[in-house]
C-alpha cells in the first residue's frame, strides 16, 4: 500500500482548513469588530458615549462566539491532522521508506497545529479585551 492510499493520510482540504481556519476566524473577528465599533461609536465623525447601534454589544458578542467556534474547529482539524501524519510517519519509518509527500503533509500539519493554537489564544484574548473594554468607552 502506498502512502497516497494510506487511510491515515489527511486530504488537501483537511490540511488547508487546519492551517488557515483559525487565522481566518481571528482576522474576520478583528475586522468585523472594529468595523461595527467604528460605525456604532463614531457616527457622523464624532465619538459618542453610548453605541448609536442598539445591537452593537450583542453583535460583537455573536461575532466573537462565531469566530471562537470556527477557530476551535480549525484547531481540532489541525490537531487531528498532526496526529494522523505522526502515525503515518512512524509507520513509514518502521518500514524504512521515505515519502516526500508524507513529510510535506507532516510539516503542513505541524504548522497548522501551531498556527491554530496561537490564533485560538488570540481569539480568547480578543474576546476578553472586548468584555473588559466598552467599544465606545462609556462603561
Amino acid at each position: 500500500m502506498t502512502s497516497d492510499q494510506h487511510p491515515a493520510r489527511p486530504g488537501g482540504l483537511s490540511l488547508t482548513l487546519g492551517l488557515l481556519l483559525a487565522p481566518f476566524a481571528w482576522m474576520t473577528q478583528t475586522t468585523l469588530g472594529q468595523t461595527l465599533s467604528a460605525w456604532g461609536c463614531f457616527p457622523h465623525q464624532r465619538p459618542v458615549h453610548a453605541p448609536a447601534l442598539p445591537w452593537l454589544e450583542q453583535g460583537l458578542a455573536m461575532t466573537a462566539l462565531g469566530a471562537l467556534v470556527i477557530g476551535g474547529a480549525g484547531g481540532v482539524i489541525a490537531w487531528r491532522n498532526w496526529r494522523r501524519t505522526g502515525q503515518l510517519a512512524s509507520e513509514l519509518k518502521q518500514q524504512g521508506s521515505i515519502d516526500r509527500h508524507a513529510a510535506r503533509d507532516a510539516f503542513i500539519a505541524r504548522a497548522g497545529a501551531l498556527a491554530s493554537a496561537l490564533f485560538v489564544f488570540a481569539l480568547i484574548a480578543t474576546d476578553l479585551a472586548w468584555l473588559l473594554v466598552s467599544p465606545c468607552g462609556g462603561r
